[in-house]
C-alpha cells in the first residue's frame, strides 16, 4: 500500500515540477508559480481542465496532445512525473527507515530534475534549486559517519570547480561550483571524483551528438544537466550499497 502511496505522490510532484519548469525561467512572459493558478497550454495557452491534469494518465490517454488545440505536449511532461514517482519510489526502497533521509532524498532528486531541464534549455541554474539541494545534502550529512572529512570534501572539490570555471572561462558558471560543492559533502571526495567523471563523459557525448561529432573548444554545455544527476546516483549507490 505504502509503495502505491509514495509512486502517486511523486507523480503529483512531479506534474508540479512540470510547472516550475515551464514557469519559473519565464518569468519576464507574466509567468509565475502562481499566476495564472491553474494549469495550461504551452501552445495555445487554455486552460487545462482537472481532468486533462492526472499525473501520468491524462498525457497517455490524450495521446500527448492538447484537447483545445489537438498540438503535440511536449514527451518531458510525462517523464518528468514518470522519472519523479519511480524516483520516490527508489528512495522509499532504500530509505523508508529513516524518514529524515528519505525526505531529503526526495527534495534533492526534484530539485535535480529542475536543473536538469531548466539549464538544458536555458543554461540556467534556478537559485531555488541550489537552496533545497543545500538543505537536502545538509540533512544527509547530518547522518554520515565521516562528517569532518566529508566538509572538506566540500571545500576541496569546490575550490577544484572554482579553478576550472577560472580556467574554462564560460564554460562553467557558478551555479555549477555551487552544485558541486554541494553535493560533494554527501558524495565525499572519492564519490565526487567519480560524479565529475560520468558527467563530463555524458557533457561531451551530448556536445558530440549535438554538433555532429565535433566538439568546440568555446561550445557551451548545460554542465549542471549532467553534474546533478551523475552526483545524485553516486549518492543513492553509497546509501544502497555503503561498502562499496
Amino acid at each position: 500500500m505504502w509503495y502505491l502511496v509514495v509512486f502517486v505522490l511523486g507523480a503529483i510532484i512531479g506534474s508540479f515540477l512540470n510547472v516550475v519548469i515551464y514557469r519559473l525561467p519565464r518569468k519576464n512572459q507574466g509567468l509565475s508559480l502562481v499566476k495564472p493558478a491553474y494549469s495550461i497550454c504551452p501552445k495555445c495557452k487554455a486552460k487545462i481542465h482537472w481532468y486533462d491534469n492526472i499525473p501520468l494518465v491524462s498525457f497517455l490517454a490524450l495521446r500527448g496532445t492538447c484537447r483545445n488545440c489537438k498540438e503535440r505536449i511536449s514527451p518531458r511532461y510525462f517523464f518528468v512525473e514518470l522519472i519523479n514517482s519511480s524516483g520516490y519510489l527508489i528512495n522509499f526502497l532504500i530509505f523508508r527507515n529513516n524518514i529524515l533521509e528519505l525526505f531529503a532524498m526526495c527534495v534533492m532528486l526534484s530539485s535535480i530534475i529542475v536543473i536538469v531541464f531548466i539549464d538544458l534549455e536555458f543554461m540556467l541554474i534556478p537559485d531555488a534549486t541550489l537552496f533545497l539541494i543545500g538543505v537536502s545534502s545538509f540533512l544527509i550529512w547530518f547522518y554520515s559517519t565521516q562528517r569532518v572529512l566529508n566538509l572538506l570534501s566540500g571545500g576541496i572539490v569546490t575550490s577544484l570547480f572554482v579553478l576550472l570555471a577560472l580556467l574554462y572561462k564560460g564554460g562553467m558558471g557558478s551555479g555549477d561550483v555551487i552544485l558541486a560543492g554541494l553535493m560533494a559533502i554527501v558524495a565525499g571526495l572519492l564519490g565526487s571524483l567519480y560524479a565529475l567523471m560520468f558527467a563530463s563523459i555524458s557533457a561531451l557525448l551530448y556536445a558530440a551528438i549535438k554538433n555532429r561529432g565535433k566538439i568546440e573548444a568555446k561550445q557551451r554545455i548545460p554542465f549542471g544537466t549532467f553534474l546533478g544527476p551523475a552526483f545524485y546516483f553516486v549518492i543513492l549507490i553509497q546509501k544502497a550499497w555503503p561498502w562499496m
